[in-house]
């Protein structure tokens, strides 16, 4: 066990958390990925799809969906025609249900990948003095980090779940939160598919209602990462402020 320890100490970079079979899985997963957004430039992944599934068979249609926003989450492929389609085809809420499901397990797909493939990094003690504060503010809260990123519109989605898998968070937190906080932002794009009666970002109307939500999001992320690293900032002025005193009374 302490060789395999030192051997890993003295490996650098990705080889210290990823082997060559490790590594040959990966490059087959990015190589996927590519395919996929190969195929959605060509359109072959668009809402249409549904469409011809809609009427004769209206349960495959849905499993359908789901499917195709598994695939979309897991390749980050921009899956907002997904969400207005949702909407369009079942409604604001049911459609708000079926786009959280195909985006909570894409993400937890993605999230396993990340932690099978590489493992938790993240996880690691580092040097750096604002990382390990991040790092333990990160094991105290970390469902209510992953619920501001749900929740918010302008946090890219796809990214986020293979970033998440390299941390310390648990999986029962993971799908949890995300399911549970994705959960408002679909339904409200989902309805607005439902009101416009569309599936794409082209229509000015829905270019419009999306940049407004996505620019609101943009600048409430602005003001609560400002506070937290306010408080941040506050906690290691107190906590060197203490150090000090501990140095002066010794």
């Amino acid at each position: 066990m302490s060789l395999l320890l030192t051997a890993l100490k003295n490996k650098k970079g990705l080889r210290r958390y990823i082997g060559p079979k490790r590594a040959v899985i990966l490059l087959v997963l990015v190589g996927s990925i590519l395919w996929v957004w190969e195929h959605y430039k060509i359109g072959m992944l668009s809402p249409e799809i549904i469409m011809h599934y809609l009427d004769d068979y209206p349960l495959e249609a849905v499993f359908l969906f789901i499917g195709l926003y598994i695939i979309s989450v897991i390749a980050a492929l921009p899956s907002l025609p997904l969400n207005l389609a949702a909407g369009f085809f079942w409604g604001g809420f049911l459609g708000g249900i079926y786009s959280t499901l195909g985006m909570a397990l894409g993400g937890w797909v993605s999230f396993l990948t990340a932690r099978f493939l590489i493992g938790t990094p993240l996880a690691d003690r580092l040097d750096n003095k604002w990382a390990q504060i991040v790092q333990s503010e990160f094991e105290l809260r970390g469902w209510k980090f992953v619920a501001f990123a749900r929740i918010n519109p302008v946090v890219p989605t796809g990214p986020l779940n293979y970033l998440l898998g390299l941390t310390s968070l648990s999986n029962r937190t993971f799908i949890l939160t995300t399911f549970i906080f994705l959960l408002p932002p679909a339904i409200l794009v989902s309805y607005i598919g439902d009101v416009l009666q569309t599936f794409t970002l082209e229509q000015a109307d829905v270019k419009i209602i999306i940049n407004r939500i996505l620019l609101i999001s943009a600048a409430l992320t602005v003001i609560v990462v400002m506070k937290y690293l306010s408080n941040l900032y506050k906690k290691d002025q107190i906590h060197h402020e203490n150090n000090s005193l501990s140095d002066d009374t010794e």
